[in-house]
């Protein structure tokens, strides 16, 4: 085992302990009065538990993410050196542009 459980950040545990108990069939009610015993002020809110039930639920068996994995979103490429030039660049040239046209200009859906 690689991970050494007390290296594990709480909240990674906690969704390990929630998983676990799902698969055994025990409820978020049942599942959260432990974790509150042994997390105490750490420990994550009932509501939490019960997300994280119902996404055990949902996902296939042994599917659940607990925690390290990567996930969806905008790509790296959207902050990257080239688009902050062209940018910087259109922003210089005319300082009234729109975020719209900004977006349409480098091809990016959206700017935040």
């Amino acid at each position: 085992m690689e991970m050494c459980s007390s290296t594990m950040p709480p909240r990674v545990k906690q969704r390990a302990v929630i998983k676990f108990s799902t698969a055994e069939k025990v409820t978020p009610t049942e599942i959260h009065c432990p974790l509150k015993a042994v997390y105490s002020d750490n420990a994550v809110d009932r509501s939490t538990v019960n997300l994280w039930v119902i996404k055990c639920c949902v996902c296939q068996p042994g599917k659940a993410i607990i925690g390290g994995e990567t996930h969806s979103g905008r790509p790296i490429t959207a902050t990257d050196d080239k688009n902050r030039k062209n940018i910087n660049d259109l922003i210089q040239n005319d300082q009234r542009i729109t975020q719209k046209r900004i977006a349409n200009h480098i091809g990016m859906s959206r700017i935040e």
